[in-house]
């Protein structure tokens, strides 16, 4: 008597087509417009005067410093998980081109995040980020503070040399050290909300049905992730806008309090603006294959039995309600929000 041999499974391959790797440039070009903005008309030579800092309580800098600090721990901590998830993904079964394109989107993108720390580390003495909110005030506020075993400027700590304001020195390391960070995750996000648009070959409805309703649901995923990231995102950015705060005095906090939150406004549309460049382009082509085959289903149908397509849609996970709306425009718009809650959070205060 002989025993069949069970047959393996036949291995799917995930792949997504070469055309739709192409969204990615829908954020590179919102990145290149915000770089324009901000070289050609944001103001690098505010003159605030240092005079509005307090002299009595050089030690209030560490509370800017610390929250500071953990602003920067737990949008590093985010950045790694966006990178981890993308990993994971591109771990399943992939076609080697789809994942080729994957690593080389990423690249991109990260290539493009560094530029201004290259740029910066070519000119040492260029404008720096915090001259926006005035680099004279900015230094002189900082320099109330300093590291430890920072004796001396040409001292060594642990990301480098003490420099004559040990702590401007520990923000920009910090800053080129996110902006690495950033460019990594952004670049996972972009990829993985790529990564949604697999296709497969093949005529079963139910199959086709079942991709798209995994395809959303990975989308929705995507989209709520990329939220939180550039959501504190922002809130890393606003952070450092507040860090010499608790040392301006008490007649001149509301003045610096809003040039910090018209400059954290921009930050938070600019974010918001890269996260629906990347989201609106796969929602709208995930929601236009959902359509189709609604309409070759209801072609398809026996006469005499018409198909109600909503709750076809509806049976198979297809089918979005005011819910899903909802969540998914405050998805988009919480970096604007995260900008105007600076101003009343504990990073503020």
């Amino acid at each position: 008597m002989k025993i069949a041999k069970k047959q393996n499974p036949v291995m799917v391959y995930r792949e997504v087509k070469t055309r739709y790797f192409a969204i990615a440039f829908a954020p590179v070009f919102i990145f290149l417009i915000n770089t324009l903005i901000t070289n050609h008309m944001f103001a690098t030579d505010i003159d605030v005067p240092i005079d509005i800092l307090q002299t009595e309580r050089p030690w209030l800098e560490a509370v800017g410093r610390h929250r500071f600090l953990a602003a920067t721990w737990f949008f590093a901590a985010l950045a790694i998980f966006a990178v981890a998830m993308l990993i994971r993904n591109l771990a399943r079964p992939t076609a080697p081109k789809t994942r080729a394109l994957a690593i080389a989107t990423l690249t991109i993108i990260l290539l493009l995040a560094v530029v201004p720390t290259i740029q910066q580390s070519i000119n040492p003495d260029g404008s720096r980020v915090y001259h926006r909110l005035g680099a004279a005030f900015f230094e002189t506020a900082l320099s109330r503070g300093g590291l430890p075993g920072c004796i001396g400027p040409d001292d060594l700590w642990l990301l480098g040399r003490c420099g004559e304001i040990p702590a401007i020195s520990l923000f920009n390391r910090i800053l080129d050290i996110v902006n690495v960070l950033a460019g990594l995750s952004v670049g996972a996000l972009v990829v993985g909300m790529v990564l949604c648009l697999e296709t497969r070959e093949g005529d079963n409805i139910e199959d086709q049905a079942a991709l798209l309703a995994r395809n959303l649901k990975q989308m929705r995923q995507q989209l709520y992730v990329s939220s939180i990231v550039l959501t504190f995102g922002m809130l890393f950015a606003t952070s450092w806008m507040y860090w010499p705060l608790p040392l301006v005095k008490e007649a001149e906090q509301a003045a610096y309090s809003a040039l910090v939150l018209a400059s954290a406004l921009f930050s938070g549309t600019y974010f918001s603006l890269l996260m629906l460049s990347f989201y609106l382009p796969v929602a709208l082509i995930l929601d236009g294959r959902t359509r189709k085959l609604a309409e070759k289903v209801r072609r398809g149908a026996r006469p005499g039995e018409p198909l109600n397509a909503m709750q076809w849609r509806k049976s198979r996970g297809l089918q979005e309600g005011a819910l899903d709306y909802l969540r998914a425009g405050f998805a988009v718009t919480a970096p604007i929000l995260a900008a105007f809650a600076g101003g009343i959070s504990p990073i503020a205060l």
